[in-house]
């Protein structure tokens, strides 16, 4: 009898390399075949009235939020009447003006970068837990919802910086002499056309998340 000696060798085992590789292809064929299935329909169903109530509705309220806050800015605007002003006030107003402009460039991008992103397929076909074309529908709703809140929330926390800047100015009574620093509502101005814009009808809605997630 001939005995080999030395250690033994271990090689992976090729039945789990098998099923490794079983396990991708029916993962590939479960993608395939969700994006045939997913279409229009699906998503005419998963988008209720309760889900397009809902979006609109944040929608609206960041829009009126900053709207008020406005209207009593210039509530009393209208009530004071400032004699004078100091320098460090001017200087103040300028080293804010310039920070909200930069804060307002980077909310903008930060904004449309992180809608975009919920938009995409892969948000999707990540999720192991999807097994029916109806769920992955009711889910690209709720991403809607999310890109939607992300394109205005991170433009509203400027529109709110701007707007105390133009109170500080009118509490200071620097904004009665320099009307420039008003510039600094423009913030508010890109919220208002951004979220007019791109408002979510129920039309709007069906055909961007069509465009993104539906293959034709």
């Amino acid at each position: 009898m001939k005995v080999i000696s030395g250690a033994p060798r271990f090689i992976g085992s090729p039945s789990v390399r098998a099923r490794r590789r079983l396990s991708k292809k029916i993962s590939e064929n479960c993608i395939v075949t969700f994006s045939i299935n997913f279409s229009r329909i699906h998503l005419e169903q998963a988008l209720t009235a309760k889900q397009l109530r809902v979006i609109v509705i944040i929608r609206i309220t960041l829009m009126l939020g900053i709207s008020f806050y406005y209207f009593v800015v210039l509530l009393l605007y209208s009530m004071f009447n400032p004699d004078s002003f100091g320098k460090q006030d001017t200087s103040l107003m300028d080293v804010l003006s310039v920070a909200h402009a930069m804060f307002t460039l980077v909310a903008a991008t930060t904004a449309f970068y992180l809608s975009s992103l919920q938009l995409r397929p892969e948000r999707l076909t990540e999720q192991s837990d999807i097994q029916t074309p109806e769920e992955a529908a009711l889910y690209a709703v709720g991403l809607y919802r999310a890109s939607s809140l992300l394109l205005m929330a991170p433009i509203e926390g400027a529109s709110f910086f701007g707007a105390v800047i133009c109170m500080i100015g009118v509490q200071n009574g620097t904004i009665e002499f320099y009307p420039m620093y008003w510039l600094n509502a423009a913030s508010t101005v890109l919220l208002i056309l951004v979220g007019i814009m791109t408002f979510p009808t129920r039309e709007r809605v069906l055909k961007t998340l069509e465009s993104a997630f539906v293959q034709r």
